[in-house]
């Protein structure tokens, strides 16, 4: 039964395919698909199977790559590196090109 608050969005596994599918999905969703689509120049079935396809990937990562991963994730754990927060890397984003960018203020 569908719920009446949920946009409907029709979608394939592969954009080629005769099956149909109905999927549900939130509004929010729904036009983050469509804005997604219509900036590709395909159908939103396209944009749900590519990323689809892409969930499914297996990402190629070599040994060295990985241990360097691992000694950053350690280096944040113990506090050797610091993180900031997300507003805050946004509001120094924010002044990127304009007059008030300054280097961003790291905290030690």
């Amino acid at each position: 039964m569908r719920s009446a608050h949920l946009p409907r969005l029709e979608a394939e596994a592969q954009p080629m395919a005769s099956n149909r599918h109905l999927i549900e999905v939130d509004e929010t969703t729904a036009t983050r698909l469509r804005e997604r689509a219509d900036a590709q120049g395909v159908s939103v079935a396209e944009v749900v199977a590519s990323l689809t396809t892409l969930a499914d990937t297996l990402v190629d990562i070599s040994p060295e790559e990985l241990a360097a991963l691992d000694r950053q994730v350690a280096a944040i754990k113990s506090g050797e590196e610091a993180t900031y927060p997300q507003d805050e890397v946004e509001r120094w984003l924010a002044t990127w090109g304009t007059p008030d960018y300054k280097p961003f203020p790291r905290n030690g």
